[in-house]
């Protein structure tokens, strides 16, 4: 009985919004933006996300003022490869699970995680400046997230409400 009270409890302890849903909502949160983080890598490599998304590769004239570039000799230069939005790391590490950062953006809400970035620039990189800047978007849009990023969230929900379970049922 107490075992069967105790997962009868989990839909009320999930909907509180208490500690137990948050520390849920951590995990699904931290496991999509390890999704986002690994989608942007491969575009800034000049690949194709999961989602299908790929990036504009840079401009002769952005690879010539690149930070650092005029330093590496001309005779090495085309061996090197030139990585798209990654000349400081800033904006991909505020898109990273487990970095903190001033830009970063992760809150968790009742039902709801938020994350993303406030990185100076970045709005403009992911919605494009026409004329300016093309868009890049630094993640797809919901309707557009691949089955498997939707299953690595459901996954996490059940764990989570797996964990809490056996918390429920220790302290029955």
């Amino acid at each position: 009985d107490a075992v069967r009270d105790a997962l009868a409890g989990i839909p009320q302890e999930m909907a509180g919004g208490g500690s137990a849903s948050d520390a849920v909502l951590v995990r699904v949160g931290l496991t999509l933006l390890g999704r986002i983080h690994k989608a942007y890598v491969d575009k800034s490599r000049g690949g194709t996300d999961e989602a299908g998304g790929r990036w504009t590769p840079l401009s002769a004239r952005t690879i010539a003022y690149r930070r650092g570039w005029r330093k590496v000799p001309k005779s090495k230069r085309a061996d090197r490869p030139i990585e798209i939005l990654r000349d400081t790391g800033l904006l991909l590490n505020s898109l990273s699970p487990g970095v903190s950062t001033p830009d970063s953006v992760f809150r968790v809400g009742r039902g709801e995680v938020i994350i993303g970035t406030n990185r100076k620039g970045a709005k403009g990189h992911h919605e494009g400046v026409p004329g300016r800047l093309p868009q890049r978007r630094l993640w797809p849009p919901v309707a557009k997230w691949p089955a498997n990023w939707w299953a690595d969230a459901t996954d996490m929900v059940k764990q989570g409400m797996l964990d809490i379970a056996a918390f429920l049922i220790k302290g029955a």
